[in-house]
């Protein structure tokens, strides 16, 4: 842009702005041909031409702002939407951790009292129900009963069922 104008105004006068005294007056020699201006442009023009220039450039600016300045917004908007949606997720996960723990806490008083009623009937009729049990809530129940209890039990569950069992209790405990 600089050189545009720098040209310019060579054209005009005939000095170059840029080279040194020697040179510049070396330009204005009549051996030297002086470049001819523009006939079409008049010196008030030019300046009406830069200030166009200028206007244009600016209102280019402030489109570009204006759409940056929209950009923004939007990010801000889809930042807090963000925001929003990660504090309701953490509080969810709140929730289903105190669930989870609830849930487990259940968990542990139903083997407790499944443990007891187990405890309390005959062995006989409690090996048959354990049998029955999935193996972790059976390994489960017998390692909330006392061992004498569990013991007496296991000892009217099949030898094969008595032994894994026997391993689940082991590494349970």
């Amino acid at each position: 842009m600089i050189l545009k104008y720098c040209l310019l105004a060579v054209a005009l006068t005939g000095v170059c702005c840029f080279a040194p005294p020697a040179l510049a007056q070396s330009a204005n020699t009549p051996e030297t041909k002086k470049p001819s201006a523009p006939q079409d442009i008049k010196p008030g023009e030019l300046d009406l031409e830069i200030l166009r220039d200028v206007e244009r450039r600016n209102k280019q600016l402030d489109e570009r702002e204006k759409s940056l300045d929209k950009k923004e917004q939007k990010l801000k908007l889809l930042e807090a939407d963000i925001e929003k949606q990660l504090a309701e997720f953490k509080a969810l996960q709140v929730k289903i951790e105190e669930s989870i723990a609830l849930r487990s806490d259940l968990e542990i008083k139903a083997v407790k009292r499944l443990a007891k009623t187990y405890a309390s009937m005959p062995p006989e009729a409690a090996a048959l129900l354990i049998q029955q049990l999935d193996p972790p809530i059976a390994i489960r129940t017998l390692a909330a009963m006392k061992e004498r209890a569990a013991g007496r039990i296991l000892a009217v569950i099949p030898p094969d069922q008595a032994t894994k069992l026997s391993e689940g209790l082991v590494v349970k405990r």
